[in-house]
């Protein structure tokens, strides 16, 4: 199947595979309530309050997602992860997804999203 792909202009019929890391260190400043729904359920009936979230972070690239551990009760939580995905050589995905989530008794709630461009990061030769 991967041959029958239409590549674009530029792109080798032959690509190498190759591992790409994606560093987690840290977030700062996140928003401190917990705005979930069982936070705001237990602070209505027994009046105790979770003011930090427990926050995780998703990455996506090519149709594949990997995820962080959860920083409980954090807004600034540290992860030192690292999330590795394999892909062909030079990739047809152009950018990554990255998003902070608040992990929820019930459901998560993301809290932002951002998109990295790959050719920002890269290096020339690298295509």
């Amino acid at each position: 199947i991967e041959k029958n792909l239409m590549l674009p202009k530029g792109f080798p019929s032959e690509r190498p595979w190759a591992r790409f890391y994606v560093k987690l260190y840290r977030a700062e400043g996140l928003p401190r309530m917990n705005s979930s729904i069982m936070a705001n359920m237990t602070k209505a009936f027994i009046g105790e309050s979770k003011d930090l979230i427990d926050p995780y972070v998703v990455v996506t690239f090519f149709n594949q997602t990997g995820r962080t551990s959860t920083q409980k009760n954090s807004a600034d939580p540290v992860w030192n992860e690292q999330i590795v995905f394999k892909e062909m050589f030079p990739p047809l995905c152009r950018r990554l997804k990255i998003q902070v989530w608040d992990e929820g008794s019930v459901n998560d709630v993301t809290i932002g999203t951002h998109y990295i461009d790959l050719k920002k990061i890269a290096n020339e030769q690298d295509g």
